[in-house]
């Protein structure tokens, strides 16, 4: 089912995925991690501890506030489905380390999905995307960069075809970059999900990452995603003009 509404869709998106109003910041950072039936309840553990830690690290907060405006607007969302998206914390602005540390704690303690206990979870990148170029509309704040930051272990496997959605976001002035998790635990018997012929890094250079200065990194396993993420920012906050 790749493919439905596709013109009308797109077009709804077109009219509604800009970015948001009020105070000006350098980004508008939408985190998108993937919570779909192949992470475990302790990958699931690890990523949202991860995301928190990376955003209050000291070397990040400094690239912050060193950046044009000094600050950045950060949203964190979990994934899955076509109809499962959660928004474990809305808009916060961070601007030093008192904010980041208020938007690590935000993350760390936001509740889960109420559907992660769903026997089949399927994997949706492609409706994210759309999710998260609706929310850059809501956000409380104004930036001429807006990047959707997607971590996952596996490939679009349900929903519109990912690359389509990819270059509606990219004709948008939106930036997509990925965090590949490699060696996931998962609990599908064929492996191809998670394993795609040619590999999962190549599988989102491909198909999923777009925009100016945009990049796959890749994490050997959940036990190295905080670091890797925390890598990932500091390369997304080091391309500011």
């Amino acid at each position: 089912m790749w493919h439905f509404g596709v013109i009308g869709g797109l077009g709804l998106l077109l009219q509604t995925a800009t970015a948001g109003h009020g105070e000006t910041v350098d980004i508008l950072l939408c985190l998108a991690a993937d919570v779909s039936e192949s992470v475990t309840p302790s990958e699931y553990d690890l990523q949202k501890r991860g995301h928190a830690s990376a955003l209050e690290a000291p070397e990040v907060v400094s690239l912050v506030m060193a950046g044009p405006h000094g600050k950045i607007a950060v949203l964190y969302i979990e994934w899955a489905d076509q109809d499962q998206q959660f928004t474990g914390m809305d808009w916060q602005v961070v601007d030093g380390v008192s904010s980041a540390r208020d938007v690590a704690a935000r993350i760390r303690n936001s509740p889960s999905p109420p559907w992660i206990g769903r026997s089949v979870r399927n994997t949706s990148i492609s409706e994210v995307v759309q999710f998260c170029l609706r929310r850059f509309r809501t956000a409380p704040a104004t930036a001429r960069r807006m990047v959707i930051d997607i971590s996952s272990d596996g490939t679009n496997n349900v929903g519109r075809h990912i690359a389509e959605v990819r270059d509606l976001a990219l004709s948008q002035g939106v930036v997509i970059n990925a965090l590949a998790i490699e060696d996931s635990r998962a609990p599908f018997p064929d492996g191809t999900h998670t394993r795609p012929i040619g590999g999962l890094v190549d599988y989102f250079r491909t198909n999923v990452v777009g925009g100016p200065g945009s990049f796959v990194h890749v994490a050997k396993g959940y036990a190295s995603f905080g670091e890797m993420i925390r890598k990932k920012f500091i390369l997304e906050l080091a391309r500011l003009p």
